[in-house]
This record gives C-alpha cells, structure tokens and sequence, in this order.
C-alpha cells in the first residue's frame, strides 16, 4: 500500500498537485491512501510514502514538519516532490534558502540513482530549494546551483524539487518499483 501525502492547505490545490501522483500510483496497478500532512498517520502501514507538493504561495506545511518527524525511523521508501523535498531537507537538518524557480530548466545528473539515467529537462514551481547539503544528504542532480534531487543517506529516501508529475513520470514510475 502506497501512502500519498498532500501538503495542500486548500483541497483545490489537490487537483493539480496530489491527483496526476496518485493516477500514476494507480496505473502502475498500486493500491494508495491520500492523507493531509496535518492528518496523524500510522506510517508503518505503508511501503512507501509520497509526499506531494503545492501551490507557490502555500507554505503551511513547513509550520507542520514536526508532524513528520516520525519518518525519520520510516524502513520504507520515501519520495519528497517540491514540498516533500522540503520537509525532508528540513527533517534532515538542512537548511533552506530563498531559491525562486518557474518554468522548464535542465537537470543535470551528478551521481548514478535508480530514479533518472539521464540529463533531461524539468518543471520547477517553488520558492525554497538547496545550495548545499549536511552529510546527511547525497546530491543526485543539479539545476544551475540548486540541488534539485537529492537521497538520505543509507536510506531509500529521495527528494526532487521540481514537479516529476509534470514532464518526468518515470521518475514516479522509478521509484514505485524500487
């Protein structure tokens, strides 16, 4: 059973950002549950996690991290999309900065990970991303100078800052399938 997390503070939102992740969850053939991030949520009953991300100006969830903190002990997989990227940057004790970014940019792949082979181009829609990491985090993938895909070490933990759901559903695909 998939677990996909929303961050929308506004269930509209969840059209655009939580419904395209959780139609790619079906039609791999998984079963998922949609929970809000504010919801608490029995996350061992789940064999990977999702957490979605929102609309630019929507950052209630950051006042929620604390309601994440048990992923931290989570032995499954976890893939962090924009403000998933961000709860788990913050979980890990990194440090966000002021990084605007709309539109489509190149993704340049820095280290080998089972969820992109290859240089391709992406859809970015956020205000917070990385410059660099604690040793906690392994960069996957650079925009520019912004981390834009990232693991937890010796954790099957992945974030993206941009919107795979967009123009990189093999990214979602990828890691399904983990």
């Amino acid at each position: 059973m998939i677990l996909v997390i929303s961050t929308c503070k506004y269930s509209l939102s969840e059209e655009e950002f939580v419904r395209p992740i959780a139609e790619i969850v079906r039609d791999c053939g998984f079963d998922y549950h949609v929970r809000r991030y504010y919801e608490r949520i029995k996350i061992e009953d789940y064999s990977k996690i999702i957490v979605c991300g929102t609309a630019l100006r929507d950052f209630d969830y950051l006042n929620h991290v604390d309601k994440f903190t048990d992923l931290t002990d989570y032995d499954g997989e976890v893939l962090g999309i924009c403000a998933g990227y961000q709860i788990l940057a913050r979980l890990f004790l990194n440090a966000l900065e002021e990084i605007k970014k709309i539109g489509v940019y190149k993704v340049r792949i820095v280290r080998e990970n089972p969820l992109i082979k290859r240089e391709t181009r992406a859809y970015f829609l956020h205000r917070y991303a990385l410059r660099s990491v604690n040793e906690k985090l392994t960069p996957l993938a650079m925009q520019d100078e912004e981390i834009c895909m990232f693991k937890v070490k010796d954790r099957d933990f992945y974030g993206v800052s941009f919107h795979p759901e967009v123009l990189n559903r093999e990214i979602i695909v990828n890691f399904l399938y983990l």
